[in-house]
């Protein structure tokens, strides 16, 4: 760049100049930092052998007018960068009176400069009137100046000489007072004697100085500007940018940002040192809980300043209340985790967007566990349930006094024998064979393949997905086989369930009702040796059992599980001819191990434990496979439960 100088300034310039020896390099002063500016006119750089001199960034032109391209741009911009200097790109104006020319050239530069956070802000090198008045010239520059900063967000310095702002630009000081830094030209002058135009840019200095354009740097042939940074902190002439994490329950939003969930003005670039001011709306039924990142030390304000200096980062958590009612004949509480909740009535505490909060219902020891209700609406009958808080949440209990409860009764879990095998997709399968019994799983997506087992003594079993009937598969093959799929499709997104259930009946040729599970594949995950979400076992119609019916396995390993709370629990069973052995467990630990034999048929039959703390345990009954000395069979009945 050439400034304009009256002649005789120029050559007093150009003789103080003289007096440094263009081959020397000449250290910064403390408090500095060196650099350079380029164009066309130092043609190719070897950036390799300037990143190793004392260079610590590189302004380059980038494009002059309203169409000129610097034809080494591209190449400097690049090859600067890949030698970790900090660059930055400025346009020569060529001003002029047609409407609307300092809007094309700013738009002009903006397109190509491509200016990028981490980079020098850019600059207007403006050092020819192009006709123009004083006010017309200052109007002009305003306007580059504000398309610029309406483009980018951010503030571009202007380059100009003492002389040239005195004169052209009537030696305003509006810019100065509006934020716009200056890059002044000011050659073969001490740091003292630098001649600051606009009052001193209205006291505030200069940013970046061109001392020479006589400079001599290693990598390139012609001469260079040289020029020196005020201060030792190029964060504080680099473009900033503020980033803003996205947060379900709310807007944060500011000059330039609008970030939600859904909004995507998420990020901006910024002035350096430039305080942002931040605000969280939270979302209608939503709380603001806090900010993060640079916004941390705001605490539970909504608004939040943000210092833009180098990348920052800001977010703000939003929250969601989680409330639990207590319903029943019994009583006990609810817990949380995390905390929060604790209660056995009703109660309420806010989680953040997102947050997995985990409820327990602990009945009273004259009392049990009975259902939840509301957002835990059809998890396991467990004592627990997790939701996701993406909305206010609400969710109620029920507590039921101690009563005897139906072999399905809350609580009660039943599971299928599990048979070992090398042959099975994952070196064991799931059996039974009774009418009723029947396995469920859940799965998410909208296909899934039931795998099954094929052999001459399996049997049919219906298939239903989210209870509606789905089809009837066929078990019978006159050789085992495993791995045996049948896909199930276009059920649409979301979780789903599939329930097996074995009919009890043989199809041709086949020589057992048995039914075997495999394995289970959904949104695209094979799950070898998969759980029941659910189970059941065979159902027996009996007059004489508490409900009309009583439910019986007789496959080694397969178990019937009641979880609950109290000091004790009775499981009612079946003794009878075909009755087999059982084993009780209670916590994990064997109690017992009995026979169920007996001539003649009885209901009502009683085996419980007793003495237990007052609180949460499991009672599971496992099917031994294996019959007394006159037993004809290996049953295991359960006709109820009673909790104490």
């Amino acid at each position: 760049m050439r400034p304009v100088w009256t002649a005789s300034l120029l050559a007093l310039a150009v003789a103080c100049a003289l007096l440094v020896t263009p081959a020397t390099a000449v250290a910064a002063p403390a408090g500095m930092r060196p650099g350079i500016d380029v164009s066309m006119w130092q043609s190719t750089v070897d950036w390799g052998k300037v990143g190793s001199s004392d260079v610590r960034f590189v302004i380059m032109r980038a494009t002059r007018g309203a169409a000129y391209v610097d034809p080494m741009y591209a190449a400097n911009l690049a090859g600067a960068s890949a030698h970790g200097l900090v660059v930055g790109a400025y346009h020569r104006a060529k001003p002029g009176g047609a409407p609307g020319d300092a809007e094309a050239e700013a738009d002009h530069f903006v397109q190509v400069a491509r200016n990028a956070p981490g980079d020098l802000v850019p600059a207007l090198d403006i050092e020819e009137r192009g006709g123009l008045s004083v006010t017309g010239l200052q109007d002009w520059v305003r306007r580059w100046l504000e398309r610029v900063r309406s483009k980018l967000g951010v503030r571009p310095m202007v380059y100009t000489s003492p002389y040239f702002w005195r004169t052209a630009m009537g030696d305003s000081q509006w810019f100065a007072q509006n934020g716009y830094v200056l890059w002044l030209a000011h050659w073969g002058v001490t740091r003292q004697n630098v001649d600051v135009p606009a009052q001193g840019w209205a006291n505030g200095d200069w940013t970046v100085w061109q001392f020479t354009s006589r400079g001599h740097v290693a990598g390139i042939g012609p001469a260079v500007d040289r020029d020196r940074f005020n201060g030792t902190n190029l964060h504080r002439a680099e473009i900033a940018q503020l980033t803003v994490t996205p947060s379900g329950g709310g807007t944060v939003s500011g000059a330039r940002i609008a970030c939600s969930a859904t909004a995507i003005h998420c990020a901006r670039l910024a002035n350096p040192g430039d305080v942002l001011t931040l605000t969280a709306t939270p979302d209608p039924g939503a709380t603001f809980l806090h900010w993060s990142g640079a916004c941390a030390g705001s605490g539970s304000s909504p608004t939040c300043d943000v210092t833009a200096l180098g990348s920052v980062s800001a977010a703000a958590v939003f929250g969601y209340p989680v409330t639990v009612a207590v319903t029943g004949t019994g009583a006990g509480r609810v817990t949380s985790d995390p905390s929060g909740i604790a209660c056995g009535s009703t109660c309420s505490a806010v989680y953040a967007y997102g947050r997995q909060v985990t409820l327990t219902a602990s009945p009273d020891s004259a009392s049990g566990f009975g259902a939840w209700d509301g957002a835990c609406a059809g998890a396991n009958p467990d004592a627990t349930c997790t939701v996701t808080v993406t909305s206010p949440t609400h969710v109620s209990v029920r507590f039921d006094a101690a009563v005897e409860l139906a072999e399905n009764g809350i609580g009660t879990r039943f599971s299928w024998s599990s048979v070992a095998d090398p042959r099975a997709i994952g070196g064991s399968y799931l059996l039974d064979h009774r009418a009723g019994a029947s396995a469920t799983f859940g799965f998410t997506g909208g296909t899934v393949t039931v795998f099954t087992i094929a052999a001459p003594a399996m049997g049919r079993a219906n298939v239903r997905i989210d209870g509606a009937y789905a089809g009837t598969l066929n078990g019978y093959a006159p050789t085992f086989r495993s791995g045996v799929a049948h896909r199930f499709g276009r059920l649409g997104g979301g979780r789903h369930t599939v329930m097996i259930t074995a009919v009890g009946t043989a199809a041709p040729h086949a020589v057992g009702t048995r039914v075997g599970i495999d394995a289970i594949q959904a949104a695209g995950a094979l799950h070898q040796n998969p759980k029941p979400g659910a189970g059941a076992w065979g159902s027996i119609p009996a007059g004489s059992a508490l409900d009309g019916a009583y439910v019986v396995s007789d496959l080694a390993g397969a178990s019937a599980r009641l979880r609950f709370t109290g000091t004790g629990a009775t499981w009612i069973t079946v003794l009878g001819p075909s009755m087999g052995r059982a084993q009780i467990w209670v916590d994990g630990r064997l109690v017992r191990t009995i026979g169920l034999y007996a001539k003649t048929t009885r209901f009502g039959v009683r085996r419980g434990i007793s003495g237990l703390r007052d609180g949460h345990h499991v009672l599971r009954i496992v099917v031994l496979g294996s019959r007394g000395a006159h037993s004809t069979g290996t049953g295991v009945a359960v006709d109820g439960w009673i909790i104490r």
